[in-house]
Formats: structure tokens, sequence, C-alpha cells
């Protein structure tokens, strides 16, 4: 196969680092500054990433008097980590602020955790959920850092049959709070039937006369106490059925042996005092139910009683989602009160009834944290504050109104929309420079996808689809109709340097491989350098599918040349691969960037075409080191210069409807200079302003590309000792590669672009 860059001599003024020192530093930093307007009001939180299914919880992130914000996203799998501190927009006000660092402190985790301290040292430990039931980590600190130090991959309890792992399902999300006021953590879940809470009692201190015992297998510190808790069951749908006996009791350590229960899915638990009377009340969600239940509870100690119920709490502004609210409770605007917050607690869009942009409710309590009054005030708590579209966000960048920096399209996953389930182009317009891109929220559906088109999970890509040198809209979807996998693309009727001019009546349809399927994620590239665009496809089982186009522009036809391209084959943790082309390393060969289900950023690069042996991953700086950063599931990718710094950066669109920036960090920049060398071909000035000219000693064609990929002149002619003028004034600034073809050979020559 021919590769699209063969001949290129550079001489590099600062340090370009050989491949084995590539692989021990930073590629990339985030980047949380760029700025980010919705409704004329910079977000104080833009690219955090997004939220669906939040777990609302606190703890002590940095060494400072307040108690920070730690929210775990079901569906994305992943910790979205938040700093107490002034509020930028509202003077003398505090907010959180996101800070990813602390994201990467954290162990993967799966369903749910809690933050709880078992060992009474002041600093809160981390309870989460696995196969084998819950794992814990204390939290340790050294100085002013602090990290987990897994303690127990399993607990255990004492059944009413003998010692057993204490299995709390997946999708239940579990209590562990001190239920007898005695300073260590009880534990308490829903049962196999989802009908009664069992109480696993904690008898640390009744054993040992301290709290920080967790037990073993052996001896489990941990005691099934009673048939159930509370002198309840749930009812059919929303009710529940009190005055049931439990036989919970004071010393459940002579409780006679009855059959052990196997836990169940599908409910939460909240125990705090909420109506003033000293006694733990619940609020309990449940995965059949839309409404949170309150069941007060009149008795204080381990003997709960539970006398009634209601399904319209709180009183006022009663929460009413699709499927399972889950209610934690937090104190989350600095007045000393916990308010309430309710997110639902599912893995993904229940049959796509879920709106995922606005899915936080957040009740401000004008009260006090154990007589609460809740006032309604929001139902996209942060998500407000960062850009969040919903569900599987895809970025692409072009300068759509024709100003000279670039803008920014994310494609989404669909929203519940009168018509069914609908996605649609977010656009984001550049306010700012090319090196100080400044962007303000100016659609929600662009081109009218959303109320035109019925598909969903979009996935937009710039590139000159129909071959006159222009870049083009192009876009993957999924047909509400059939559930197929379409691709179209929408050709720009601007000229180079101006204003996109698109409109969706003039979309043209691609046909796809027919083995394709829903999941897949099309990238087009030129990687034969014949003129036309081939195609990568980032598959569901997360190998990559490589066709060559063995058609034109204009009749598409592809050629499958290798269903694992680059040794990328089929495996679980990567599924879902998505791909992106670029020179990440300015060394003037293509490298391929990878995301995936494992939600880390990879990069194949120092190889010709296909052929890369390095492939990258620790490559995000954490804390000034190289590392891996969770970017969380059905991750996208997008490469462009963001800052004019004439290095590609890149953004990673993600499963909780958010976007994350990277700035390329390589210390490496291009002068194009070559001392000492006579070329076959010339690019000069370079840099250049507002022009550049091409010099060949020989007639051939050439063509000029973006970075990114895109083809800004198209197989123009130019002849022997001719010199011609390229005007580049309404071009964005950045890097440019010019790719001759004289006779049978293929010359690239870099030029940088603006001030």
């Amino acid at each position: 196969m021919r590769t699209k860059f063969t001949s290129l001599i550079l001489f590099f003024i600062c340090f370009y680092p050989p491949s084995d020192l590539l692989a021990q530093q930073s590629w990339f930093k985030l980047d949380t500054l760029t700025s980010v307007s919705a409704g004329g009001v910079k977000m104080t939180n833009p690219w955090g990433g997004g939220l669906n299914a939040s777990q609302y919880l606190k703890m002590h992130l940095n060494n400072d008097a307040d108690e920070d914000l730690v929210v775990y996203d079901r569906t994305n799998s992943k910790v979205t980590t938040f700093l107490a501190g002034p509020d930028p927009v509202n003077a003398g006000k505090k907010t959180f602020i996101h800070a990813p660092y602390y994201e990467t402190l954290f162990p993967q985790v799966d369903n749910w955790m809690i933050l709880a301290d078992y060992n009474g040292d002041g600093l809160k430990d981390l309870f989460a959920s696995t196969s084998l039931g819950i794992v814990v980590y204390q939290q340790v600190k050294t100085a002013n850092a602090w990290s987990w130090k897994l303690v127990r991959d399993v607990l255990y309890t004492k059944g009413f049959s003998g010692n057993i792992n204490m299995q709390v399902s997946g999708t239940d999300i579990p209590a562990i709070t001190d239920i007898d006021d005695d300073g260590d953590l009880d534990l308490l879940t829903f049962d196999f039937s989802g009908s009664y809470i069992e109480l696993h009692q904690n008898l640390s201190i009744e054993k040992f006369g301290v709290r920080d015992s967790l037990g073993t297998q052996a001896s489990p510190v941990f005691q099934r106490n009673g048939d159930c808790w509370g002198n309840f069951h749930k009812g059919d749908a929303e009710d529940f059925v009190v005055g049931v006996d439990c036989g919970v009791v004071t010393d459940p350590s002579n409780r006679e042996a009855a059959p052990a229960r196997i836990l169940h899915a599908g409910n939460s638990i909240l125990l705090h005092d909420l109506n003033g009377d000293g006694a733990k009340d619940l609020l309990a969600g449940h995965v059949s139910n839309e409404h949170i239940s309150f069941l007060p509870n009149s008795v204080k100690g381990i003997i709960a009683n539970f006398t009634g119920f209601t399904n319209s709490y709180p009183a006022t502004d009663p929460v009413l989602m699709h499927i399972f609210p889950a209610a934690f409770y937090e104190d989350v605007d600095f007045d000393g009160a916990k308010d309430l917050l309710i997110a639902p607690s599912i893995p993904a869009n229940d049959i796509n009834l879920t709106d995922f942009k606005s899915s936080g409710w957040y009740y401000h309590n004008e009260g006090t944290s154990d007589k609460p009054n809740f006032k309604l005030v929001r139902k996209n708590f942060l998500q407000d504050q960062m850009i969040d579209v919903g569900e599987n966000a895809a970025p692409t960048f072009f300068d759509i109104d024709g100003d000279g920096d670039l803008d920014m399209l994310i494609g989404t996953s669909g929203m519940p929309v009168t018509g069914g389930y609908k996605g649609g182009l977010w656009f984001l317009k550049n306010n700012g420079t090319v090196a100080a891109p400044d962007f303000s929220i100016e659609s929600q559906d662009y081109l009218q996808l959303l109320s035109k088109l019925s598909v969903y999970n979009i996935k937009p890509q710039w590139a000159d689809f129909n071959g006159d040198g222009v870049a083009d809209l192009g876009f993957a979807a999924t047909a509400t109709s059939n559930l197929k996998l379409e691709y179209r693309y929408i050709p720009n009727k601007g000229t180079t340097g101006a204003a996109a001019q698109l409109n969706l009546a003039d979309a043209v349809t691609i046909a796809l491989p027919a083995e394709l399927q829903t999941g897949d994620s099309p990238y087009f590239y030129d990687a034969d350098g014949d003129g036309d665009l081939d195609l990568l496809i980032g598959k569901t089982q997360g190998n990559i599918y490589y066709y060559t186009n063995t058609g034109t522009n204009k009749q598409y036809t592809f050629k499958l040349e290798t269903d694992s391209f680059s040794g990328v084959g089929i495996n679980f943790a990567g599924r879902f691969s998505q791909v992106a082309v670029t020179d990440f390393d300015l060394d003037g060969k293509p490298d391929l960037a990878t995301v995936d289900h494992t939600g880390t950023i990879r990069v194949f690069n120092n190889a010709d075409w296909g052929k890369w042996t390095d492939r990258a991953s620790s490559i995000v700086s954490v804390n000034g080191q190289p590392g891996n950063v969770n970017f969380g599931n059905y991750l996208s990718l997008a490469v462009a210069d963001l800052n004019g710094d004439k290095k590609p950066d890149v953004a990673i669109g993600n499963n909780a409807g958010g976007v994350r920036l990277l700035t390329n960090i390589l210390p490496v920049s291009v002068t194009g200079v070559e001392p000492g060398h006579e070329a076959e071909v010339k690019v000069f000035p370079n840099p250049s302003v507002a022009f550049f000219k091409i010099y060949s000693s020989k007639t051939g064609t050439f063509d000029v590309l973006t970075a990114g990929g895109v083809r800004m002149v198209r197989n123009r002619l130019i002849r022997a000792e001719e010199v011609q003028q390229i005007s580049t004034a309404q071009w964005p600034g950045g890097l440019y590669l010019v790719e001759f073809n004289v006779g049978n050979s293929r010359v690239v020559r870099k030029v940088v672009v603006g001030d």
C-alpha cells in the first residue's frame, strides 16, 4: 500500500524526543479553562464531562475547611470530582469547581459507591459494588496527600445459615449508616423479592469496643438481625404494607437459624431523620416506581417501625421521574443544612424515555437537616454549568462561520421528543481567536436534524466527501424506523475559508458496507493518497475495520483490507472503539488515536500507515506525570489545533453527554526550514501570513490539507519551474500539509499559516 507521507525532511527548532522518550512523557494535559457560555452567561464547569445517573457524595478532597463533591455516574461508570470554592460569577458565594485531578485517585467502580467513615478517624472511606458483594477502601492520609487502600475485597455477614459474603445487587443502592447509634456502621438492603429490607447489624463495638473492625470470613462482625427490618414490606405498584413483625431484636447473637435469602436488584435506600423526631425515616426508590416514597419511622434505634407512607414527596413539587428515582442527602449550597438530590438510578436509558440533559433534581433545604423544608430549585443540578447534550456526545471542529477560528459541533445520541427518541447537533460558535477560543452555545438543533430526521446516535465529521476541495459535513446515525446504521453528508456549497453553506435537503447518502451494525463508528480518511476518502470503522466488538475506497468521491465502493487494523482485534474490554487520524507527534506521518470502553485514549505512532508498533496509552498529564485518565464509556474523538500552537489537540465526548478537552503538550514545533537541502519542491515563506508560495522543479499536482485531514486545495496543476501563490487570508491559523504528486513520487511539505 502506498503511504500518504513518504518524503519529508524537516528541521525542528526545539528538542524532538525519540519514540522511546515519547513513551515516558505526557502528550496531553486536561483543559478546564477554555470558556463556554450559555444564554450569555459563562459556564462554571463547561468541560466537566456531563452527568446522567448521578450519585452525589461529599468528602474532603483538598485541605481546606469545606467538604467537596464527588459524583459517581452509573451509566458512565465514572467519578467526577468538584472542589468547593469561590463562585466566579456570584461574588461572595461558593460553588463547586471541576477538579479532574482527584478523579484519577479513585478506583474503578461499577454500579454504586458510598463514602462513609467506618473506622472513626475522621476520613471517609469508600464502599462499592463488586461481583462478590461489597469492596471497602480505607482513606489513608500522609501529610497533605491522601489515597485509597484496599482493606476488604468482600465483606462477610453471619446469616441465618452460616457466614456468607454480603451480596448487594449491583442495581440496588444500600444504606451504610449507624442505625443503632453505637458508633459503628450497619448495612441495610432489600431482599431478593424487592419487598423487605434486611438489616446486617455491625457488632464491632459490641465485640471489640472499637468501630474499626470489618471482620473476616471466619469471624464476621456483621450479623443478620430479623426476618426483615422496619416492620413493613413493599406491596404492589408503589404501595407499602406496614405493621409487619420483622422480628428484629436488641441482641441478635442468640438468633435461631433460618434460611438465608439471595438479595435482589432494583431498590435504593436513604435513611435520615426527616421530621425532627430523632428516628431515622426512609426515602425509598424502586426500579418500577416514578416517585420517591417517604416512610416515617416512629421508633429510634435498632428496632425501627414505619407506620405509613406517601408517594408525594416532597409535598410541594414532588419527585416524578420516568424510572427509578434515587435520593441523596448532602449540603450543596453551603448553608449548613443538607439538601435533597434526586437522580435516576439506571445503567442505561430505559426505552429512551429519560432526558439525560436534565436528570439531577436539586431541592434546597430551607429548614434544618433533621427537619427539612424542601424547595425545588432546578432539575439539572451541575448539568446547567457544563456542556451536557444528554447522551453520547460526539464533537467535531470546523470554521463554520468563516471568521478564521474553529467552531464546534456536537452530535447527540438523542432525547425523548414528540415522535420518539431523536438526536441532533449542537452548534458552539467560537467568539474568540485561533489562539484563545471562547465558545457560546448558539443552537441545540443545528440544521434542524432533530426536527426533520428520525435518527439518533449522531456522529459528525467534517471532510471533503464529494471531492470539490471544500470540507462537507458528514454524519453517521441510526435510523429509528429500522435501527440500521446510516451515513449522510451535506455538501458545503461555500468556498474555502468562507462560511459553510449547508442545507439538509441536499444531503447525500453513502452506502456503508453491509456487514456494519448499529453502534459501529465510521471515520473517513484518505489513507492511500489516491484523492478519495477511505473508511475506518471502530467496531462494537472492539476491533477496527479498514476499507479502501476503490471507487471515487462520487461513487463510493469499499473494499475490506482488514478486520483487525494495526492489530486491533476483537476484545471485550475495548469494545465500542472509535478512531481519529492526524500527525500527533509531528514526525510527518499520520498517527492513529483510539478510545474505547476502557475509558483510555491511545495513540499509535512512529511508523508508516497501519504498521505502528508504538502504542502510547499513559499519555495524559496527571499531577505533572504521564498517566491514564478514565474518560468514561461510549467515547468519541475529534482532532483540531484549538490554541494556535500548530499542534493537534483532542476533544473526547462521552456517554454522559459531555466533552473533555486535551491540549497537546509535546515539546516540538516546526519551522519548515531545511538548511543545506536542495528540495525538488519548496513552500515559502514559512511561517506565512495571508499567503504562501509553492515552487516545483517538475510538472505535477498538489493538495493542501489541514493537520486534521481536511483538504483546502485539491489536485491543482503546477508546471515545472513554476511558482504558484496560495491565498490563506481566510484560513484558520495552524499547521498545513502540502502534498505533491510529481511523476511517480510523492513529496510532502509542512507550512505554518498564521501570525
